[in-house]
């Protein structure tokens, strides 16, 4: 297990940390080195070995606790949230390394996080749990773009909500939000006519453009809006894009 709350021994070495389950293990001293320089090198602590955890920082003692799990290479390892205290750099060359190790190995890892992104990078298949109960467990791209619920579309990043009611129920049904402001959706088999329902629609889904500019096809669903307010991300824009009184956000490429 690695824990988020690292419980290195402050009494040994990072390498004598790492080592620790090799030498229960009654490795040979060499394959111990060398293992041992391997999984440090692979978490960024080549250098290190001879520091106390008292001498390193939070992540430092992070990698750790890591290393000295990876390098028995256990049947089954869990991770609670292992990776929270690194840097944004070092935490996504991590996410790369454990799917890498975890593919190479063959070990399942049940990985605890709260970080949707990094739920959606390292895993094949995603538990979503809230009070105790699993909402949802299905890989990734199921869990992001068919959520089972509310709670599970409001978890797996940022999302829209409109409060509609079904007008006609099916495959392609129809839900309206406002006397004049309708949408085909794919409904759940057993909707009725008038049954409240919510729509989540993803930022990333809305495109933002003149009111000249109206794109092809039947399903599309053309808004008038005001932007509110905008906020430079880099890559992206943020915007704040009010719709008939209804507060959206939506995000756009800076082009």
């Amino acid at each position: 297990m690695v824990f988020q709350s690292y419980a290195v021994w402050p009494h040994r070495t990072a390498l004598e940390n790492v080592a620790f389950g090799l030498k229960i293990r009654k490795r040979p001293a060499a394959e111990i080195r060398e293992r041992v320089d391997a999984i440090l090198k692979l978490v960024g602590l080549e250098g290190l070995e001879d520091r106390y955890a008292s001498q390193l920082s939070g992540g430092q003692q992070q990698r750790v606790a890591l290393a000295r799990s990876l390098v028995v290479e256990p049947r089954i390892l869990l991770l609670d949230e292992p990776l929270s205290n690194l840097d944004a750099k070092l935490r996504e060359r991590m996410r790369v390394e454990l799917k890498q190790l975890q593919r190479r190995t063959g070990i399942t890892f049940v990985y605890v996080t709260h970080d949707q992104t990094e739920a959606m990078a390292l895993s094949d298949r995603i538990a979503v749990f809230q009070q105790g109960r699993v909402h949802q467990y299905a890989p990734p791209r199921e869990v992001y773009e068919r959520p089972a619920n509310k709670v599970v579309a409001d978890f797996m990043g940022l999302v829209n909500f409109l409060e509609g009611t079904v007008e006609a129920p099916g495959p392609r049904g129809t839900v309206r939000i406002r006397p004049d402001i309708a949408f085909l959706v794919d409904l759940a088999a057993g909707a009725t006519v008038g049954q409240h329902v919510w729509l989540a629609i993803r930022p990333e889904d809305i495109r933002l453009g003149s009111p000249e500019a109206r794109p092809a096809g039947a399903d599309a669903v053309v808004l008038p809006g005001t932007v509110r307010e905008q906020i430079y991300l880099g890559g992206l824009i943020d915007y704040q894009v009010e719709v008939a009184g209804i507060p959206l956000r939506v995000l756009a490429h800076h082009a």
